[in-house]
């Protein structure tokens, strides 16, 4: 699983923010976070994209594993990172996510991988690009989670819960297919039949539709 930081934050201070050692854990992911410096490192196919695989490559090959898929998240800048790396990785990835993002792939070709895009509802104008991209991509067919929060552009502690608990239920194998799904706006839990693909948030698990409703256990 690779993290991407805030705009030009150290790997180590990624790691730490986030938090995502249980995670790890629980489906045996090695976490990378990359510390990225340049104006515009968030473009993977100027520079950062050849030089995080090979990084991944060195690391295979130093400690006798083997990468069978690759998840991505990232906030504000590696939000950016995590939107234009899913579509530029040739292998593809299995799952990712970005909170506070304002750069999305301008187009979307075909179905993606399930995604997770949240944002603070103060945090404009990204929250509004958050949104207009998530239309896109659900029209392509891809599956994705939007979530606005009641705060501004920094890491929101509920959005880091919401991206834990999405990437478990995503990654669980023998998970439930078919639930119900969550209406944008207004909130609704309706089957997936009944709302448009446009406004339709998967909810893998019960906690993740518990934190994307925003309701007390």
């Amino acid at each position: 699983m690779v993290l991407f930081g805030g705009r030009n934050w150290t790997g180590e201070r990624t790691l730490r923010e986030y938090g995502f050692e249980d995670l790890a854990d629980r489906h045996g992911l090695a976490l990378v976070s990359p510390s990225f410096v340049d104006n515009d490192y968030w473009k993977p196919e100027a520079w950062s994209g050849a030089a995080l695989t090979n990084e991944l490559a060195r690391i295979e090959r130093e400690n006798g594993i083997s990468f069978s898929r690759v998840c991505l998240y990232g906030y504000s800048a590696g939000g950016q990172c995590a939107a234009l790396f899913q579509a530029w990785w040739s292998g593809g990835v299995t799952a990712w996510g970005a909170h506070g993002c304002g750069v999305f792939p301008a187009r979307v070709d075909g179905p993606g991988a399930p995604a997770l895009v949240t944002c603070g509802s103060e945090d404009q104008p990204r929250a509004e690009i958050s949104r207009q991209f998530a239309y896109r991509y659900r029209e392509a067919g891809g599956a994705l989670l939007r979530k606005e929060f009641p705060s501004g552009h920094g890491l929101d502690p509920a959005a880091l819960a919401l991206a834990k608990a999405w990437f478990d239920a995503v990654l669980s194998e023998g998970g439930e297919t078919n639930r119900l799904c969550g209406e944008d706006d207004t909130g609704r839990i309706l089957p997936a039949d009944r709302i448009d693909p446009e406004f339709r948030n998967p909810l893998p698990s019960d906690e993740v539709r518990r934190l994307w409703q925003g309701t007390e256990e």
